[in-house]
């Protein structure tokens, strides 16, 4: 029955091109108008969603640039925060022509991060390919969820516990830097981000750079430090969201060496690490934990050992991501605590004894055991990642049409998360300009909605990482405040954030670090 209407209703349309032949253009009339059904088909989520955007309220916009150059000027999340009851509960933005919806509230943020049915992501992040490579945080949806199975496993805390060693020997060194500057007035963001790259480089690569060999590749030779985001210079320059034009422009081609020579020295890293792996006949057990220093560039060479279907690029993309995606977000969200520790040394003194209960003035090095321990810090590296989101807005792409009050978002709209302003809800925040630790411990956070705080992203495509990156930071703040106490400048005590794609200081993070009297008992 059906093919057989099929092939009637073909009928009549040939009976209709015929008659349509016989005027002049018939033919052609006819084609345009299937082009054009052909095009608003295509378009129908577009169409869909700027219908829909047009009846909210936002931030008032330029032609053509729309609110893209609020972005580029950092006041649109600062706006944001304030502002966000003036225009509802949703409000409209629009980024060079294209309409998003931006959610504030935790209710509806989380009808679209708790559902599997909205986990694609903007076009934007695209714009992040040639930058972070194209690992988890840019992956199509089916990719991704195919790698995040694969390297789930490497971020259970069994296989976490084998990096508490370099955490430690890496914030050790930071700790010897620090007592060398005492008593001086020193920027923290430098020797932070230096220390988190030495983390980086020995967890993800396998590459110490104290113990290198003479054959090895130095760390100073390696790209990832040399790049730079051109996702805003491109947007408020909308020619160049178009790929093939951007590639010919001097800035395009430089970002395409910056790829080429990331994706080279993974390569050659990976290659090097397959041959060593295959010459010793190591393994990584996972569950009997064998091996006391692995990197994640080991695992994911076995890894493709095991399923071949993940392939050496899948490996030197999910490394690039590693590598870079690490840098920023944890160097930020450490130099912020430290620096907010140092604004308020009451919480200063409540970290430092914990540490002291936990250690009993030994200076061995910390254990998961110990980590896990610090409570106190932990609420306070939680306070600064509520302030400072090191990540201050996020974005996906609704799925299916999804009801919001008496709004419904049609499916194929784009939706950011502002990270920034929903953790500064006075509903859900008292005070909420305010360093209050006190919010992060259990009975408080209890009570809290569960998405009025998310550094990390949440629901299934949350940062797979965020255990590793909580480690790393207790690590790394403990070592200081075991030897030293942070004080502020006066003059430097305010935090200027800079909205990128993660947040910075705008002329960094200034305190004053003065050595403290205990001596310890041993050496690490």
């Amino acid at each position: 029955m059906r093919a057989q209407s099929i092939l009637n209703g073909w009928r009549s349309n040939m009976k209709l091109i015929a008659k349509w032949d016989q005027t002049p253009g018939g033919v052609w009339t006819y084609l345009v108008i299937l082009a054009s059904i052909y095009v608003l088909y295509i378009l129908k989520s577009y169409i869909r969603s700027v219908v829909f955007v047009l009846g909210l309220s936002g931030p008032k916009t330029v032609p053509i640039l729309g609110n893209a150059n609020c972005v580029l000027q950092d006041n649109l999340l600062y706006r944001l925060a304030r502002e966000n009851q003036i225009y509802g509960r949703l409000i409209r933005i629009w980024l060079t022509g294209l309409p998003y919806v931006i959610l504030v509230e935790p209710e509806d943020i989380q009808t679209v991060l708790s559902s599997r049915k909205h986990t694609r992501k903007v076009f934007f992040y695209k714009l992040l390919d040639n930058f972070l490579g194209k690992g988890l945080i840019t992956r199509d949806v089916e990719t991704w969820r195919t790698h995040r199975k694969f390297l789930q496993p490497a971020f259970h805390l069994h296989i976490l516990e084998k990096f508490t060693t370099t955490f430690a020997e890496c914030a050790h060194r930071l700790m010897n830097e620090f007592l060398e500057k005492a008593d001086q007035e020193i920027n923290i963001t430098s020797f932070i981000n230096d220390s988190v790259y030495d983390i980086l480089s020995e967890t993800v690569l396998g590459i110490n750079r104290t113990n290198r060999k003479p054959d090895e590749v130095m760390e100073d030779d390696l790209p990832f430090r040399k790049g730079q985001i051109m996702l805003l210079y491109r947007l408020v320059r909308p020619w160049l969201l178009i790929e093939w034009i951007y590639r010919l422009t001097k800035c395009g081609q430089e970002e395409e060496k910056q790829r080429r020579d990331l994706f080279d020295s993974c390569f050659k890293m990976m290659k090097e690490k397959r041959e060593q792996m295959r010459s010793k006949g190591a393994t990584i057990d996972s569950d009997k934990g064998e091996t006391n220093k692995i990197s994640l560039l080991e695992y994911m060479v076995e890894m493709n050992e095991k399923n071949p279907c993940f392939t050496d690029e899948d490996i030197v993309e999910e490394c690039c991501t590693f590598m870079l995606a690490g840098q920023d977000s944890v160097g930020t969200a450490t130099a912020m605590t430290m620096f907010l520790l140092a604004q308020h040394p009451e919480w200063q003194e409540k970290c430092i004894e914990e540490l002291n209960a936990i250690f009993e003035g030994d200076s061995r090095r910390p254990t998961m055991k110990d980590l896990k321990e610090m409570r106190c810090l932990e609420m306070c590296i939680k306070e600064s990642l509520r302030l400072y989101p090191s990540v201050p807005i996020i974005a996906r792409i609704v799925g299916e049409d999804v009801k919001i009050g008496k709004h419904v978002i049609p499916e194929g709209c784009g939706v950011f998360m502002s990270l920034y302003s929903t953790h500064r809800l006075p509903h859900h925040f008292s005070d909420p300009e305010a360093f209050k630790p006190e919010r992060f411990s259990p009975e408080n956070s209890e009570k809290r909605h569960p998405y009025a705080y998310f550094p990390f992203s949440a629901g299934p495509r949350n940062c797979i990482g965020y255990k590793f990156a909580m480690l790393e930071m207790k690590s790394m703040i403990s070592a200081i405040l075991r030897k030293c106490r942070l004080q502020s400048i006066p003059g430097k005590e305010e935090v200027r954030p800079k909205f990128r794609m993660t947040i910075r200081a705008q002329g960094g993070l200034w305190i004053k670090v003065v050595a403290r009297d205990q001596a310890p008992k041993s050496n690490l």
